[in-house]
């Protein structure tokens, strides 16, 4: 395998997650203002749920963009850090009022959203791109 394709893999992973990171930071803390999600607004709950959309499939369209194989197997990567991010909001992160299975189906959400942008740039590239190289 050469170094190259290491290289975009990894960074097709990295940089994927932290659009994510990024973009559900802001969304949450800058657009939302911090506030809760559990138990508000149906607006906030939409709201929500959008940022988490957006970021996904953000996120996932980039990896896909970036790493040197087919938009959702590159998708996939991001998953790996995304997974460890998850497992630590579900079991270790304390600040959260919301039950476990609210912040389980926000992460669930987030993971599909991460694999569609991924399949999304998967379908819009050339045929002759999205053969596994």
């Amino acid at each position: 395998m050469p170094v190259k394709y290491v290289l975009r893999a990894l960074g097709a992973m990295i940089i994927g997650y932290a659009v994510i990171v990024v973009l559900t930071d802001f969304g949450f803390n800058v657009v939302l203002g911090g506030r809760s999600i559990y138990g508000g607004s149906i607006m906030v709950l939409v709201s929500g749920m959008l940022v988490a959309v957006v970021s996904g499939l953000v996120g996932g369209y980039i990896a896909g963009l970036i790493g040197p194989m087919r938009g959702l197997s590159n998708a996939m990567l991001v998953l790996i850090p995304l997974a460890a991010d998850s497992t630590y909001v579900l079991f270790f992160y304390k600040k959260s009022n919301a039950p476990f299975w609210f912040d389980a189906m926000a992460s669930a959400t987030l993971m599909l959203c991460t694999l569609g942008g991924g399949f999304a740039r998967q379908k819009q590239a050339p045929r002759s791109q999205r053969q596994l190289k």
